[in-house]
């Protein structure tokens, strides 16, 4: 197995993931089609064979296809019998309200998961 890294442009996030277990999404997730966006990362999460992933999760927005995508995901990663431990720090802009409640909604349905959450200071462009 080897790392799976995807450069991120203005419809896909950068995503990367590495077989140590360090997991990271940064960017927006507007895939034209997010099926086929997700399949490799899902089948690297069902085979990864480590012990604990460390999810840095960074995206300032994602459509509701890539939320699906997102939770048969890290379903992927939640039913692979040799990961024994899940982080997963969840990252939001303050006062991005939809993307904490995001999180939240997310674990509650990963029970095997560990959230934190980490606001950053808006950015002014």
């Amino acid at each position: 197995m080897e790392d799976l890294m995807i450069q991120g442009d203005s419809a896909n996030p950068t995503v990367i993931f590495k077989t140590s277990g360090e997991i990271k999404f940064e960017g927006r997730a507007l895939p034209e089609n997010a099926i086929k966006f997700f399949q490799p990362l899902k089948e690297w999460a069902a085979n990864i064979d480590v012990k604990e992933i460390k999810i840095e999760f960074n995206l300032d927005y994602f459509n509701t296809s890539v939320s699906k995508q997102l939770l048969d995901l890290f379903r992927d990663f939640e039913n692979n019998p040799r990961i024994e431990k899940i982080f997963m720090n969840w990252m939001y802009e303050d006062g991005d309200d939809e993307m904490l409640e995001s999180g939240e909604i997310y674990e509650e349905m990963l029970k095997r998961f560990t959230f934190s959450y980490q606001k950053y200071a808006e950015i002014i462009e």
